[in-house]
């Protein structure tokens, strides 16, 4: 995996004995022209030299990451790449070591220089340990190339490769990973120096660590993120199994963090429903939108070909599921007086009713949330289901649904017809009769994408007389 062709020829490619010698020789000078003119403090000195390897690895080698992979696909070589009997983890690898070596060689430079400061610094002067440091900074900066690479590879798989847009798409990415994984130790309010603790699932965990292990987790998920969408790319069969696994995770991890010691169980579960949907509509605009395939995995599902019928089940639906169980949940707690279960004692009632009287309303709100989200994929599918718009749709629907969920409500207020909200605001859908406008809604857009999907599958199977595709299961 380590020495793969893929990582030895980006290693010839970007470590020429001039940049070897180069790299360190050029630090050198500047830090030798800080220590003669200004002779500053060594835990400035340390500061300078941690923005140092910042700055190289979360703008330069996301940069590269993305760019490497760009320029193969517009030099003509990646078709080749993906036939060269590689695993999907050396290629990983190839990339993210080997297209971005020569940041990571000077950004080790000045990691090394922020350590010797740092000894030298008193520790009164240290903000955090040293320890908690360098291991957050190379983490980061592993989970800041890794989204990179996921980015770049989800748009590859999606449309056309423009490099330019995204490279930076890709690169944008991996800045904001790499800044949230740092937040909590550059912020001016910090989430672990000064508090100390988190509480998560009502345990108290010292904070350094406990952020730490997150940024190491979501680290690890970027990887094996990028291991299955390389799989994907190598033609190997990707079974959605990762990918709810990762829904599954981030709605626990999420619901952990809920503050309210009121009904923490009904809160825990709206949260979990929360960060299901967000991953709905992340998984929905990550994945290519094929009516073919659809067709295909419907066809699976009804001969009971369970096994065979996953390969074609899209990401979103799977976490609109997991989230729509949570969200009835959250409406059965609600409904239950913040219990799943019935207790049959008068106090038991008593708060079952108070429940019902004062949460009532975000039992409707959530019921509206979920259909709202089923609506707008059933939109947006209807739209990627159109053969002139299949380039653009998903860039046409993120328009419309933001122009459906600002201006519009905001208008019918304005226009005195507050009594439609409901039709296009899921906040404004507070009982039963509310409820019927995103229902009616559901059933008017599945029937016109029924419509639709009927006549792009029919003329995409003249067009090109595709079958289904017979790939191995290795």
């Amino acid at each position: 995996m380590w020495f793969s062709p893929e990582l030895q020829r980006n290693l010839w490619l970007q470590l020429s004995w001039g940049r070897v010698l180069a790299a360190p020789i050029l630090i050198g000078i500047v830090v030798a022209a800080l220590l003669a003119s200004w002779n500053p403090a060594p835990s400035h000195l340390a500061e300078y030299a941690r923005w140092g390897f910042v700055l190289l690895l979360a703008l330069w080698s996301t940069r590269r990451v993305a760019d490497s992979l760009a320029e193969e696909v517009g030099g003509g070589t990646w078709e080749s790449q993906r036939m060269t009997g590689m695993s999907a983890w050396s290629m990983v690898w190839g990339k993210l070591i080997g297209g971005a070596i020569f940041p990571w060689y000077c950004a080790l430079i000045c990691l090394g220089l922020m350590v010797w400061f740092s000894f030298k610094a008193s520790p009164a002067d240290l903000r955090i340990a040293l320890g908690y440091q360098v291991a957050t900074l190379l983490l980061a900066a592993v989970l800041a190339q890794a989204t990179a690479l996921v980015v770049a590879l989800l748009l590859l798989r999606k449309a056309q490769f423009r490099r330019r847009l995204t490279v930076t798409m890709a690169q944008s990415a991996g800045l904001l990973a790499f800044g949230a994984a740092v937040y909590w130790k550059y912020s001016a309010v910090p989430l672990a120096a000064e508090i100390g603790t988190v509480r998560w699932y009502q345990q108290e965990y010292p904070a350094n660590q406990f952020y730490l292990s997150s940024v190491a987790i979501f680290t690890l998920w970027a990887l094996v993120g990028a291991w299955r969408l390389m799989r994907a790319e190598l033609l190997y069969v990707n079974r959605p199994w990762m990918w709810t696994l990762f829904t599954l995770f981030c709605m626990a991890y999420a619901a952990g963090f809920v503050p309210w010691d009121v009904e923490p169980l009904t809160s825990r579960l709206a949260s979990a429903c929360f960060v299901g949907l967000t991953l709905t509509y992340a998984g929905f605009f990550g994945e290519a939108k094929d009516p073919v395939r659809y067709r295909w995995g419907l066809a699976r599902f009804k001969a009971l070909h369970w096994w065979r019928a996953l390969e074609f089940t899209p990401w979103w639906l799977i976490s609109y599921v997991l989230a729509a169980i949570a969200g009835g949940a959250t409406i059965w707690s609600i409904a239950m007086g913040g219990e799943l279960a019935w207790q049959n004692t008068w106090a038991a009632d008593v708060q079952r009713y108070a429940s019902v009287l004062t949460l009532g309303t975000f039992a409707y709100v959530f019921a509206g949330l979920l259909l709202f989200a089923l609506r707008d994929m059933l939109f947006l599918l209807w739209l990627n289901f159109t053969g002139k718009m299949r380039g653009r749709a998903d860039l046409s629907g993120l328009v419309v649904l933001a122009i459906a969920y600002g201006p519009l409500p905001m208008l019918l207020v304005g226009a005195g017809a507050a009594q439609f909200l409901p039709a296009a605001w899921p906040v404004a859908v507070t009982n039963l009769m509310a409820l019927a406008w995103p229902a009616a809604e559901v059933v008017v857009v599945w029937f016109l994408l029924l419509l639709r999907w009927r006549q792009a599958t029919r003329i995409e199977i003249l067009a090109d007389d595709r079958e289904e595709p017979s790939i191995g299961t290795h």
